[in-house]
């Protein structure tokens, strides 16, 4: 039975460490460790390893930018001058991850164009030599110090510089952190690191994460339509009725027959037909001329007022002819009052006039004591 490794095929790249040194060859069977590794110390230690899952140019030097609780940020170099950085959480807990893409945010903005002589000295200071010197021992050869100066200028002033997750794991707050990076149009990859131990040998394995990050309008209920507006119907002018009048036998209104002519619409308060209602007349001369009728005007009748059907008034508009009424005959002017003169026989002499007899209302005397003349 042959195996599926061929002479020359490259294996799978991994770091290791021993942690006890013994004499001649030992067996490694490795098994997965119980213990947990520092993620900043292995990126710091051996940069490539963040480039062991693919085909981008492996960095070469790692430095720490914060620390900050559980949580530390990295920042890698590569041979051409590209900028990674690396959010190492402790736990996978969300006040861990949160500190962490906070962090990540943070720098992201502090780097955007940086000078390219500040951010070397960043890396000088905690390397102990310069970046010229120290690649060069690194990388292979054909590398350019002039090209890898100037990958550093570019990518300071873009400022969109890739960022790696270290896990040891990966859970729901794993994933609510992976899609906020991603909603400021970052570049995310989630790289686990898995950790073997045999013989006090210890071995880690990068493996990369597929972190599904649901869509925008995944778990969110549909919006619900609002109200629907109904737009108004205009408003259509009422049609004109046709003209109505009473049958004959039935005292009922109905329908008027059409037979000949079209009879005289008539008011409804009236017995006269309206005034354009006249079928018989010429609507104009012209008209006239065309049919061959006569054009004389006939004699204006007279005006006859119309009656209201709930007065004995005149229509509005109507003139009624009034009739000369008669001269009031003068009022008879009323009879003179005896005029006093400002004597009282008998009373301011102290007599008391003697009583005479009236008679009758008939007689004379008593008509003048009715009327207060006495004699």
């Amino acid at each position: 039975m042959g195996s599926a490794f061929q002479p020359g095929q490259q294996g799978a790249a991994f770091c290791f460490r021993v942690r006890e040194e013994r004499p001649g060859w030992s067996v490694l069977q490795p098994v997965p460790s119980k213990t947990t590794v520092d993620l900043a110390a292995l990126v710091c230690g051996a940069p490539e390893f963040l480039g062991m899952d693919g085909d981008e140019a492996p960095c070469q030097a790692a430095v720490v930018l914060s620390e900050r609780g559980d949580a530390r940020v990295v920042a890698a170099l590569d041979e051409a001058g590209g900028i990674t950085l690396v959010g190492c959480p402790a736990q996978l807990t969300r006040g861990a991850l949160t500190t962490v893409v906070q962090e990540l945010l943070v720098f992201t903005g502090r780097l955007w164009r940086m000078p390219p002589e500040e951010f070397s000295a960043v890396f000088e200071k905690r390397l102990g030599r310069g970046l010229g010197d120290y690649f060069s021992s690194r990388c292979d050869i054909g590398w350019s110090e002039s090209g890898f100066r100037s990958g550093i200028g570019q990518s300071l002033e873009r400022g969109r510089f890739p960022v790696v997750l270290l896990l040891t794991g990966a859970n729901q707050d794993v994933v609510e952190a992976v899609a906020h990076l991603k909603s400021h149009n970052l570049a995310v990859k989630s790289l686990a690191v898995e950790l073997y131990e045999s013989s006090g040998v210890e071995i880690v394995v990068p493996r990369v994460l597929d972190v599904s990050v649901p869509a925008p309008h995944e778990g969110k209920e549909p919006a619900k339509p609002g109200p629907r507006l109904t737009p108004r119907q205009p408003l259509t002018p009422r049609r004109s009725q046709p003209s109505t009048a009473t049958v004959a036998g039935s005292g009922m209104p109905g329908l008027e027959p059409r037979s000949g002519s079209a009879p005289a619409e008539r008011m409804p308060w009236s017995d006269q037909p309206a005034p354009h209602a006249d079928a018989t007349e010429p609507a104009s001369v012209d008209e006239a001329a065309d049919t061959g009728a006569s054009v004389s005007a006939a004699p204006p009748e007279p005006a006859t007022a119309r009656k209201m059907p709930w007065s004995d008034q005149p229509a509005p508009g109507e003139l009624k002819p009034v009739a000369a009424s008669p001269q009031p005959a003068p009022k008879a002017a009323p009879a003179a009052r005896p005029v006093w003169d400002g004597t009282m026989p008998g009373v301011m002499a102290g007599k008391r006039p003697g009583l005479k007899s009236t008679g009758g209302s008939g007689t004379r005397s008593g008509q003048e004591h009715a009327t207060g003349r006495y004699q």
